[in-house]
């Protein structure tokens, strides 16, 4: 697994933009003060580190929950006595719907080529998505729920009880979520990725968390009594209407909040399992298995030597061209190449100066001068370097020791399909685990 690497840019856009949506949340009455940091914190995490296809799962999930919350305000308020806590989602029940999804959001960094992580981000959404419809829009039923254990009749805003409106709205609530997971996958997961898998796996593992919600609400989630009101409720230490509640069933550690987040996190397993057999990662070979056979690369230039001084055309202090690069490669099972140049020297760390990628495996060479453009037919793409252009910058270091330039060359196994916008950090951590063998060439300039 590859280490994650964060994008400061990006962690503190989605940062700004977890903070307008909390506050802009929190002025309607939809999270408490606690609510609004927690949504902060964890809708930063899932911006910065996800983008935004994870932004729009978990506005998704926020704007119509909120949306359906509202909607039925005036039913839940005569309802209000059953529930532990009001519309207004504080921190712990923001991390129970929201948790896990950023725990995916994580997990993704570290592999971005895997749709695991996407499938149980999306599921444990659409597990709280489902559970939020189906109480929202249950209470509207004209007809009393059963208790899903034992089917008695109920009253409306039970623990445990169902009712075929609320499960419809379940089931549409995860639906919901799986949509979008299907219409807007993470870049890197598009060029092998069948939408109708994820639609089902998602919806169903939606649903299903939405239903281990109920059957744990009438089961074991701890429940209390009024005396004064003679009636069950979620409350304690005090019902609303002032009485102290005393201990019902259920038990004691479980209360709401650990309900929905076993809810989530439920939905979430059964999403892993099943895309694991129905959605494999590709089958490509890894370089544990080709690394025993017999494999060479070598990269030379026309331009310099190794271990010379690049010639100044191919600096900021001239045309500023990329040199010509050839190689010789005896690896087998090469899909593609990926070219990085670097300075190891540079004052503030190593300084980015070329990312090449996408280059087909038949080329055993590079011409010079390539256009900085983002797509180079019968080239590859080139990403962003640390100049904050797209293409080549040459070697540009200030006066003094002249610096090392290194340009390395990855032989893959992967195919030249990669997504375009691919910077260095994030190029490596897509050809973790895909490198057949790799070159480097080193040369030297200083002023």
């Amino acid at each position: 697994m590859a280490i994650p690497v964060i994008n400061p840019l990006q962690l503190g856009l989605g940062l700004g933009l977890a903070l307008i949506v909390s506050l802009l949340a929190y002025r309607l009455d939809s999270l408490s003060e606690s609510g609004a940091i927690a949504a902060t914190c964890l809708g930063g995490l899932v911006f910065g580190l996800g983008g935004l296809p994870w932004a729009a799962l978990l506005l998704g999930f926020f704007i119509t929950s909120t949306f359906f919350s509202r909607l039925a305000r005036a039913r839940k308020a005569i309802l209000g006595e059953k529930y532990a806590k009001d519309d207004r989602r504080d921190a712990w029940q923001v991390l129970a719907n929201g948790g896990v999804a950023a725990l995916a959001v994580i997990w993704q960094t570290a592999q971005p080529a895997s749709p695991l992580p996407w499938l149980v981000g999306a599921a444990a959404l659409a597990a709280a998505n489902a559970d939020t419809w189906a109480t929202e829009l249950g209470v509207l039923s004209s007809q009393s729920p059963r208790r899903i254990l034992g089917g008695e009749r109920v009253e409306p805003g039970s623990a445990g009880g169902v009712t075929t409106l609320g499960t419809l709205a379940a089931l549409c609530g995860a639906m919901w979520i799986a949509l979008l997971a299907a219409l807007f996958p993470p870049p890197l997961l598009r060029p092998q990725f069948s939408a109708l898998p994820v639609l089902l796996i998602v919806t169903l593992s939606g649903l299903m968390g939405s239903l281990v919600d109920s059957f744990l609400g009438a089961g074991v989630q701890v429940m209390y009594y009024c005396p004064s009101c003679r009636k069950e409720t979620e409350r304690h230490p005090q019902h609303r209407c002032g009485s102290t509640t005393t201990y019902l069933r259920g038990w004691r550690w479980l209360n709401n909040d650990g309900v929905n987040a076993i809810c989530t996190l439920s939905a979430a397993l059964l999403a892993g399992m099943m895309g694991k057999v129905l959605i494999p990662t590709p089958s490509l070979p890894s370089a544990a298995l080709v690394t025993p056979q017999p494999v060479g690369l070598s990269l030379t230039s026309p331009a310099f030597s190794a271990g010379d001084m690049i010639p100044s055309q191919y600096t900021c202090e001239s045309a500023d061209r990329s040199p010509a690069l050839t190689w010789e490669v005896t690896a087998p099972e090469v899909a593609s190449y990926a070219l990085i140049m670097d300075d190891p020297d540079a004052p503030l760390g190593t300084f980015t100066h070329w990312v090449l990628y996408n280059i087909p495996a038949e080329r055993r060479d590079l011409p010079e001068g390539i256009p900085n453009q983002e797509t180079v037919p019968g080239i590859g793409t080139q990403g962003r370097n640390d100049f904050g252009r797209v293409g080549y910058g040459g070697p540009c270091p200030p006066p003094g020791k002249p610096h090392r330039y290194r340009f390395t060359l990855y032989a893959l196994n992967l195919p030249p399909t990669l997504p375009t916008g691919l910077d260095k950090s994030t190029l490596l951590q897509t050809i973790n685990n895909h490198v057949l063998v790799s070159a480097t060439l080193e040369g030297l300039y200083g002023r």
